[in-house]
Order: structure tokens, then C-alpha cells, then sequence
């Protein structure tokens, strides 16, 4: 499979990719696994599939879950959506799957026909975050993601995590860029491929241009490019939607308190 899908048909996903919370906090730290799983539905059972999704997710709440993700391309597959939830460790999935765990042998069952029914067809990855060259910011929320996935030419795997590093992540954050969440595939994907997801409050943000050329130029980000092109062979963009209605949002973080003196 050429490309993953996270947030569209760019991933994975995502985000990620172990994927870090996007609310507003959590007392967590973000896992560095996730298990990210792209679906492709029949047009006529969109309604049917949501239905299902909130399903999906009440089960996975029920189980303990902290938070299950679920995300509709927007500019991309318009018949995809993407889930994503976490593992801490993958011999957590040796264990009974969240809805196994919470519906019982019988109800799990039932819900996967239901999901059938709905949909063309469905793949799982395995992503891991790579969070040293990652720009997160706890407490910024957003609604749209832009999904950079990257096919790396053959061994420069440690060329990139350097030029991310030493080039790309500075003008990432001299543009005001607050989060940019960087993972790569493991089990079901390309180990060449790096994904990108730039969370944004709105589509509008994309009226700006690159974030590149806004820290840099016109000419340093051509610059910023030549350098990119002799370590990636090719370059997918999707955006996705983030449907908190299907969601599972993780627990927002409880303010702290100070103590009397």
C-alpha cells in the first residue's frame, strides 16, 4: 500500500502515528502507539456508518479507552474515514479488543455486521510517534488536520530526522506553528514512509501559504525545499475533518489549585 491513511487518504494516520491528545490537556503522558484504522464506505451508507461510529466509540468509553479519534477526509477520499486509538504497549492487543470488552463476544459480532454493511473495505496500521521531531502544544485544540505523508528515498531515514531537526521544525515554530506531529509506520505500512499532521482551527489557515515561506521567504523556502527533495522521493497532502461527534475526547485536564497559606 503506497500510502497510509490519517486525517485522509494521506496516512496513516496520524496523527500517529501515535496520535497526542488534542484536547485540553491530559495528566497522561501521549502513547507512543496507535492503532490507526482507514475505511473505505459505500456513498450510500454514510448515515449508517456514523451511526455505527457512535457505536464503536461508546463501546471503546465503556472499555476504558481514554480516547478514540475518528476523522473524515475532507480534501482527498471523500468516502474515508480514518479512527485512531491508543495502545500503550502492542501486547496490549493479545488481550480481548475494546468492544469484545465491552459488548461480549455475542454484541461485538453484532456491531461488525452492522459496520460490514457499510463499508468497501478497511486497513490497520501500527504507528509509532517520533516525538523528538515533533512540535506539540498541550491546550490547543483543533478542528482540521493537514496530512503530509512522505515516501523517503531508500536509507536516509537518519537524514531526514536530522533535516527535521535541524531545518524544518525551526521554521515550523519562527512561523507560529503550535503543533506539527511527525510518526511513521511500523506493522501494515511503508518503513519508509514519515507522516505529517499540522492541526488547524481553520481551512482559512491554508489561505496563508506555506508556513515555510512565511518563515523564511520566498527564497529560503526554496532553499528549504531543494534540501527536502534530495531526501524524499514523494510528497501526498490531504486534509481531514475531526468529528468530535463520533469521538471519543479525552478527559480535559483539571485546573490545578493553589494551596492556602
Amino acid at each position: 500500500m503506497s500510502h497510509l491513511r490519517l486525517f485522509g487518504s494521506a496516512v496513516l494516520t496520524t496523527l500517529t502515528i501515535a496520535i497526542p491528545s488534542i484536547s485540553t490537556g491530559q495528566t497522561a503522558p501521549s502513547p507512543e502507539w496507535s492503532v490507526i484504522t482507514s475505511t473505505q464506505i459505500k456513498p450510500e451508507f454514510r448515515q449508517e456508518f456514523e451511526a455505527v461510529q457512535k457505536e464503536v466509540t461508546a463501546a471503546y468509553k465503556k472499555a476504558g479507552v481514554p480516547y478514540r479519534y475518528v476523522v473524515q477526509t475532507i480534501l482527498g477520499d471523500l468516502e474515508e474515514y480514518v479512527s485512531i486509538a491508543p495502545i500503550s504497549k502492542l501486547a496490549d492487543m493479545d488481550g480481548p479488543s475494546p468492544l469484545v470488552k465491552a459488548l461480549g463476544d455475542a454484541g461485538s459480532q453484532r456491531l461488525l455486521r452492522k459496520i460490514g454493511g457499510s463499508i468497501m473495505s478497511a486497513h490497520r496500521v501500527t504507528m509509532m510517534a517520533m516525538n523528538d521531531i515533533s512540535i506539540r502544544t498541550p491546550g490547543d485544540p483543533g478542528e482540521y488536520g493537514q496530512v503530509t505523508t512522505m515516501r523517503l528515498a531508500p536509507g536516509k531515514g537518519a537524514e531526514f530526522t536530522a533535516f527535521m531537526k535541524d531545518d524544518y521544525l525551526p521554521a515550523m515554530r519562527k512561523a507560529d506553528v503550535a503543533n506539527l506531529w511527525v510518526s511513521r509506520p511500523v506493522f501494515g505500512g511503508d518503513l519508509n514512509e514519515r507522516v505529517t499532521v499540522r492541526i488547524m482551527h481553520k481551512l482559512a489557515e491554508l489561505d496563508g501559504g506555506p508556513p515555510t515561506t512565511k518563515a523564511l521567504g520566498a527564497e529560503g523556502a526554496q532553499k528549504l525545499a531543494a534540501k527536502q527533495a534530495r531526501i524524499v522521493e514523494s510528497v501526498h497532502l490531504s486534509v481531514g475533518h475531526l468529528r468530535t461527534d463520533l469521538s471519543l475526547m479525552p478527559t480535559p485536564e483539571k485546573p490545578k489549585t493553589t494551596a492556602a497559606k
